[in-house]
């Protein structure tokens, strides 16, 4: 079955490959800030970070760099550095819960469904730092949970292994040693407690010492600078803010699983106690946020608009579409519903392994705490509850007997979660595609790059990352337009033109299939200074 499984993961990623045209050289979302040092480090041999990170993602700038190497730097084989890993997260996330004695056919679901999550899909389509840090994450807990199951203390060097390699993607990998050593018990290890914790300990105190080594060997980073000295602000916000705030994360993580959760519908006795908790969960969103809450908000990643795409990265403000306006009460009972359908999931599941469950069930925690703490409330930012949330989806299938159940009900609404994958995928690079040939055209009639606001990502790589192309003396740190800079410039590639802009050119969009729009404008508008 293992093997079966590993096939189906890698077919859903080789078809997602053939599909969404991933080899267009252009960046998307953040991923050119990362790819800076990739090309960096090939060109000149230089291992550096882009000081627009946040981290120092030096195992991803390495891996990169492998493909990069052998096929020449473009953002396209980026790309399939990052699908590669990707499917070995999914794959991971499989074995995990086989680990955990969930039934192979739930776990297969379990880790498809992750696999066409569409914020897990497109980001595997890009060389942000997300799902790398899943991936690798995966495969340490992996090791980690076979560990604590089996009794093989060996399995926690490996884990630790792939945890050092996360903790160099994104720092909270930290995290990841430690949710272990609430499973670790003194009885379970025959030669005793202090060495087992010696794999657990190594690479904590391996991260600690880079955390504090990377500033003066790379650079401070003053985006993640800015993070610590936020943390004095914890206390200005609200409780019942955070509550609203922790009630949406509940919502829109949970959503992504819904093929599996809705699956528990088909029991009558689950059904009954699905609807009262749906009901005390849609009067709590009415008393913290004062509405139905939604697990596709305009401001995610994946929105009723579109995915990862033009939302707060193009400027012109956006309206809802009719459809997405149709969609927005059904998608928020279905997340009222998934939510709690994972609720009762979890009280009624049975629990073979618990003790190799209590690192996925302290990791998620952990997680949900580091969200409040740093603020991050985006579901780009929730991927890394994936192991967590699939082992608590799939756990209540137990018996094979709800095989026939769950394949009615998952295989479905999966074909739906890779219909919006493939085509909101397709799309973004498509729509960063356009975005950079409009820019190009742009120059070529002896405009500067300088004076063409082409959006976050576009002016990013063009400008930020390549200060050459911005006027001389110009300081990246203050005078990218989009980026660091709020100056108005003579051109610009919006979504929708904007009073007293004057449209030279519409493009249309062809990859735009559900979005809510489908064509980019090219205007030229009264230019400001900073």
């Amino acid at each position: 079955m293992n093997r079966r499984a590993l096939a189906a993961i890698c077919i859903v990623f080789a078809a997602g490959w053939v599909l969404v045209s991933p080899w267009t050289n252009v960046p998307v979302m953040d991923d050119w800030v990362y790819a800076w040092s990739v090309e960096r480090f090939v060109t000149s041999g230089q291992l550096r970070v882009l000081d627009f990170s946040s981290v120092y993602p030096l195992a991803q700038i390495l891996w990169g760099s492998l493909f990069a190497a052998v096929a020449g730097f473009s953002f396209g084989v980026l790309r399939l550095s990052t699908v590669l890993l990707a499917a070995g997260g999914c794959y991971a996330i499989y074995l995990t819960l086989r680990e955990l004695r969930v039934e192979p056919f739930a776990s297969l679901v379990a880790a498809l469904t992750v696999a066409l999550s569409p914020v897990y899909f497109a980001l595997s389509f890009t060389f942000m730092t997300d799902v790398p840090f899943v991936a690798v994450s995966s495969i340490s807990l992996f090791f980690y949970v076979s560990a604590i199951v089996r009794g093989e203390r060996r399995r926690l060097w490996w884990g630790s292994a792939a945890a050092l390699a996360a903790f160099f993607i994104r720092p909270i990998a930290v995290v990841l040693p430690i949710a272990v050593v609430f499973a670790v018990s003194p009885r379970a290890w025959k030669s005793g407690w202090p060495r087992a914790m010696a794999p657990l300990a190594a690479p904590l105190v391996v991260m600690i010492a880079a955390w504090f080594a990377m500033p003066h060997i790379f650079g401070r980073l003053p985006v993640a600078d800015s993070r610590v000295q936020d943390l004095n602000y914890l206390a200005l916000v609200s409780a019942r803010q955070y509550a609203g705030w922790n009630f949406n994360l509940a919502i829109i993580a949970a959503f992504p699983f819904a093929p599996l959760l809705l699956a528990s519908l088909v029991s009558k006795q689950r059904l009954v106690y699905i609807a009262l908790v749906s009901v005390a969960l849609a009067v709590l969103s009415w008393i913290t946020l004062g509405h139905l809450a939604t697990p596709l908000p305009d401001w995610q990643t994946w929105s009723l608009e579109d995915l990862a795409t033009r939302g707060g990265l193009i400027d012109g403000s956006l309206s809802p579409s009719p459809m997405a306006m149709r969609l927005a009460p059904v998608v928020s009972v279905i997340g009222i519903v998934a939510a709690a359908s994972l609720i009762v999931g979890i009280g009624m599941a049975r629990y073979r392994e618990r003790r190799g469950a209590v690192v996925l069930v302290v990791l998620g925690l952990m997680h949900i705490v580091l969200f409040n703490v740093l603020w991050f409330f985006n579901d780009r930012y929730y991927v890394v509850l994936a192991p967590t949330l699939a082992y608590f989806a799939a756990a209540p299938f137990a018996d094979a007997r709800w095989n026939r159940r769950l394949l009615w009900v998952a295989a479905p609404m999966l074909a739906l979660w890779g219909f919006i994958s493939v085509t909101g995928t397709r799309d973004m690079i498509a729509t960063n595609a356009a975005v950079a040939r409009l820019a190009h055209d742009l120059e070529t009639q002896g405009i500067a790059p300088s004076d063409i606001d082409a959006g976050y990502t576009l002016n990013g790589w063009r400008l930020y990352a390549h200060p050459e192309n911005l006027p001389p003396h110009a300081d990246p740190h203050w005078s990218v337009p989009f980026v660091t800079s709020k100056r108005t410039t003579p051109y610009g590639i919006v979504n929708v033109p904007g009073p007293g802009e004057e449209v030279i050119r519409v493009e249309p969009l062809p990859a735009a299939i559900w979005q809510v729009t489908n064509r980019l404008y090219v205007v030229r508008r009264a230019a400001t200074t900073d």
